[in-house]
C-alpha cells in the first residue's frame, strides 16, 4: 500500500491531543478523541492490507498477526521492562504488585478489561495506572484477531464483495450498541471492544467506499474533517458521556480526512506533523508514565513541560532504536511461531509481572507490620456478586451465610458492602443470616418517582420489600451522605471540597426520612450509620509514604477530625435534629475510627479501609461490634 502523507498527518493530530489532554487537560478537555481517530486510522488500514492481499490471493492470517505483533508488542515490551526496573528501584512492594498486574494485562491485551473492572478511565485512581493507556492497545489487539478471521471467512465463503454490505451493518450494529450502553453503564461502554468497533469499522467502510474528488473538493473535505476533530477537542470533556453519539463528531472527522486522501494538504503534510506521525505510537506509548509522575510525585507545571518534551523525545528514540528494528512476520510452522523475537518477549515479561504480582510486589522483603496493613486491605469477597450497577428484583438479593433464618438486612450504596458481609460473619455463630441490599452510587429516592435516578425503582422496591419481609428484623442504613447531599471530593483535603446545600439537598434529606419511617413501622431496630470519615488518598498510598517515612504503622492518620465534621455537617446535623421512632438506632463510625485530633486509616496497627472512603473488613468489623453491642444494650 502506498505511503498516505495524509494518514500519517492525522496520526500527529491524533498522538498531539491526546498528550496535550493529558498533561494540560483545561487547554484541551476532549483531547482524548485522538484515541477514537486512531481507532479510525487502524480500521482503515487493518481493511486495506487485508482485501488487497485477498485479492492477489497472498493472504495468511499468520504473516498477518506477526506483523501486527512485531509493530505493536517491541516498544511495549520495552516500556513494561523499563517500568518494572524503574518500579523495583522507586514503587513499595503493594504498587509494585499492582505494576506486575498491569504489565500482564498490558502484554496480552487485555488491559482495558483489567481497567474496567478496578475503574474508569476519567476516576481519581486512574492517575494511579502506569499503564493505563494501554486499553486501547488491548482493543486495537482483539480487533486484530477477531476481524481478520470475519474477514478470510467472508472471503472463502461468500466472497470479498460481500464485505461492501457486511462492514457497513456490522459497524451499525456496534454503533447502536455503543449508543444504548454508553448512558447505561459508561466505563463499560468506554473499554470494550463491542462499542469501540464501529469506530474501527468506520475506517474500513471508507475504504471498501472510494469516492472520487477534485483537487479543491479533497482540500474542503479535509479541512472540514480537521475541523471536526478540532472542535470535538474543544467542546467535549471527561464529564460527556463516551463514546456513545458523542464520538460521531470525531470519527466522521478522521474519515474524511482519510477519504479525501489530499497529500499536498500544508497542516497535514509538513515536516513537523510527519515526524510526530511517524513516532506517534512510541509517543503515546511513553507520555503516560511521564503523566503518572507528576501526580504521584505532586510536580508543578513547570514539569508538565518537560515532560511533554521528554514524551516527544522519548517517542523519536523508540521509532529509531526500536520500532524500526526488521522481524520476520512468518510463523507459518510451529518452530516458527515459537521462536518469534516479539512473542517471545512478550510472554518473558508477561511471566516476570505475574510473579511480581503473584509475590504482592516481593513484600516478604518489607516490614512485617508493613505486610499485616496491605493484607488488612481487602473489600468484601462478595462485592462483585452482591453490588449491584443496575436494577433487580429485590427478591433477588443476596442472601448469607443462613438464607433459612435471613433476620437481618443491610441497605444502602457502596458504603454498606463490607459491612453486610463483616456483619453476616458474626451473624454466621448466631446461625442468623443477612440480606444484602447495595446500588452503586445510589442516592437516597425513597417516594421518588422511576425517572429521579438510575436507581430509583429499585430503591422503591427494596425499602418496601424489607418493610414487608415478616423474616427481616433489623436493617442497617447506611449512604456516603456528603457526597450525594452536597457533592464535593475528599480529594480536595485539607481544604474543604466545594460544595452546596440546594432543593435538592433538601428532598435528599427528606427522602432518607421517609425511608427511615418505613423501616422503622416494622422493624424491631433500625440501625443508622453515620457518615465513614473518608480519607485524602488511598489507603495503601498513606501506608505506603510511612514505609518511605517512620515505619511507624501503629497509627496513620487520614483526615483531622474537625474536617470531618465540617464535611459531614449536614448530615449529621440533620440526623441530631430528626425525630425518629425509638427503635432508630445511631452508629457514629468515627468513634471507632477517630480521635479528639484526626480519623485515622490506621489504628492500631490495623487498615480500616480498603480504598479511599470503603472500610476494609477488618474496619467494616470495627462498626459492627458497635451495632451488635447496641443490641444487647437494647435487650
Amino acid at each position: 500500500m502506498t505511503f498516505r502523507n495524509d494518514i500519517n498527518g492525522l496520526r500527529a493530530i491524533a498522538v498531539l491531543s491526546v498528550v496535550i489532554f493529558h498533561f494540560f487537560e483545561s487547554a484541551l478537555p476532549g483531547g482524548f478523541v485522538g484515541v477514537d481517530v486512531f481507532f479510525v486510522i487502524s480500521g482503515f488500514l487493518m481493511t486495506a492490507i487485508i482485501c488487497n492481499k485477498l485479492e492477489k490471493d497472498a493472504f495468511n492470517l499468520w504473516e498477518f498477526f506477526y506483523s501486527r505483533a512485531n509493530r505493536i508488542i517491541p516498544a511495549l515490551v520495552t516500556l513494561c521492562s523499563v517500568l518494572i526496573i524503574l518500579g523495583w528501584l522507586f514503587l513499595s512492594p503493594y504498587e509494585y504488585s499492582e505494576l506486575g498486574k498491569q504489565v500482564v494485562s498490558s502484554v496480552t491485551f487485555t488491559s482495558n478489561i483489567l481497567y474496567y473492572t478496578q475503574s474508569g478511565y476519567f476516576s481519581s485512581n486512574s492517575m494511579e495506572n502506569w499503564l493505563l493507556h494501554t486499553w486501547s492497545l488491548s482493543v486495537e489487539w482483539q480487533f486484530y484477531i477477531l476481524y481478520p478471521l470475519a474477514v478470510f471467512i467472508i472471503h472463502r465463503f461468500v466472497g470479498l464483495k460481500a464485505l461492501r454490505s457486511l462492514v457497513p451493518v456490522m459497524a451499525l450494529i456496534s454503533l447502536s450498541l455503543s449508543i444504548w450502553l454508553t448512558p447505561k453503564n459508561p466505563s463499560l461502554a468506554y473499554f470494550v471492544l463491542p462499542t469501540r468497533a464501529w469506530e474501527m469499522l468506520a475506517g474500513g467502510v471508507v475504504f471498501l467506499f472510494p469516492m472520487k474528488m477534485n483537487s479543491r473538493l479533497k482540500l474542503v473535505v479535509t479541512l472540514l474533517g480537521i475541523f471536526a476533530i478540532a472542535l470535538s477537542c474543544f467542546i467535549f470533556s471527561e464529564n460527556t458521556l463516551w463514546p456513545g453519539y458523542a464520538a460521531l463528531l470525531p470519527v466522521v472527522g478522521a474519515a474524511l480526512i482519510i477519504c479525501a486522501n489530499h497529500q499536498n494538504n500544508l497542516v497535514l503534510n509538513n515536516s513537523a506533523m510527519q515526524l510526530i506521525g511517524s513516532w506517534s505510537y512510541s509517543i503515546y506509548l511513553w507520555h503516560w508514565p511521564f503523566v503518572v509522575a507528576i501526580y504521584t510525585y505532586k510536580l508543578g507545571i513547570e514539569y508538565s513541560v518537560l515532560c511533554f518534551a521528554l514524551s516527544i523525545l522519548m517517542g523519536f528514540l523508540s521509532f529509531k532504536f526500536i520500532e524500526s528494528v526488521s522481524f520476520s512476520n512468518k510463523g507459518i510452522s510451529l518452530k516458527e511461531r515459537l521462536t518469534n523475537k516479539s512473542v517471545l518477549s512478550s510472554i518473558t515479561v508477561a511471566l516476570l509481572g505475574l510473579t511480581i504480582f503473584v509475590s504482592t510486589g516481593f513484600i516478604q522483603l518489607a516490614p512485617a507490620q508493613y505486610q499485616t496493613l496491605i493484607s488488612d486491605v481487602q473489600p468484601s469477597p462478595l462485592r462483585s456478586r452482591c453490588h449491584i450497577e443496575s436494577h433487580q428484583p429485590p427478591e433477588n438479593a443476596c442472601t448469607y451465610f443462613h438464607e433459612d433464618n435471613a433476620k437481618w438486612a443491610t441497605f444502602g450504596d457502596s458504603h454498606s458492602v463490607e459491612l453486610a458481609f463483616a456483619l453476616g460473619t458474626e451473624l454466621k455463630q448466631l446461625n442468623e443470616g443477612i440480606m444484602h441490599f447495595s446500588f452503586s452510587d445510589c442516592a437516597p429516592a425513597y417516594g421518588m418517582p422511576h425517572s429521579f435516578s438510575k436507581c430509583a425503582k429499585w430503591y422503591n422496591e427494596s425499602i418496601d420489600y424489607i418493610a414487608t419481609n415478616a423474616e427481616i428484623e433489623n436493617v442497617v442504613f447506611v449512604h456516603r451522605y456528603s457526597s450525594q447531599i452536597v457533592g464535593g471530593s475528599n480529594k480536595a483535603y485539607p481544604n474543604q471540597p466545594k460544595s452546596n446545600r440546594t432543593d435538592r439537598t433538601d428532598l435528599l434529606l427528606h427522602n432518607i426520612d421517609r425511608a427511615i419511617a418505613k423501616l422503622a413501622a416494622t422493624k424491631q431496630n433500625v440501625f443508622i450509620i453515620y457518615p465513614i470519615p473518608e480519607l485524602p488518598q488511598n489507603i495503601t498510598r498513606l501506608i505506603d509514604k510511612e514505609l518511605e517515612a517512620n515505619n511507624n504503622f501503629e497509627h496513620i492518620a487520614g483526615t483531622e477530625y474537625d474536617w470531618y465534621t465540617k464535611r459531614n455537617e449536614i448530615i449529621i446535623k440533620h440526623f441530631e435534629n430528626a425525630s425518629y421512632p425509638s427503635n432508630v438506632v445511631f452508629i457514629e463510625p468515627a468513634k471507632q475510627f477517630c480521635g479528639n485530633d484526626y480519623c485515622f486509616s490506621v489504628k492500631n496497627g490495623r487498615s480500616l479501609y480498603f480504598d479511599d472512603d470503603h472500610p476494609s473488613l477488618f474496619g467494616a468489623s470495627q462498626i459492627v461490634k458497635s451495632i451488635l453491642n447496641s443490641i444487647q444494650e437494647i435487650k
